[in-house]
C-alpha cells in the first residue's frame, strides 16, 4: 500500500499538516539512512507547498486572556 506522503507534492492542508508531523518525528534521524533520506524528502515537499500557499505555514495563534 503507498503512503499518504508518496506524491511529488503535498495536495492539501491534509496532506501538510501530516508531513509536518512526520518530519518532527525524523528531526534526529541519521541523514544516511532511510529516514535521514524521508527527512530531506518531506523537507522539500513542506517547502514547495509554504511557497505555493503563502501562510501555509503561520499557525493559528491564540492569545492568553
Amino acid at each position: 500500500m503507498s503512503h499518504i506522503l508518496d506524491p511529488k507534492r503535498l495536495l492539501n492542508d491534509d496532506h501538510y499538516c501530516a508531513a509536518l508531523d512526520e518530519l518532527e518525528r525524523l528531526m534526529a534521524a541519521d541523514p544516511d539512512t532511510p529516514q535521514g533520506r524521508r527527512f530531506d524528502e518531506l523537507a522539500a515537499l513542506i517547502d514547495d507547498y509554504e511557497g505555493a500557499h503563502p501562510g501555509a505555514d503561520l499557525a493559528p495563534v491564540s492569545m492568553p486572556r
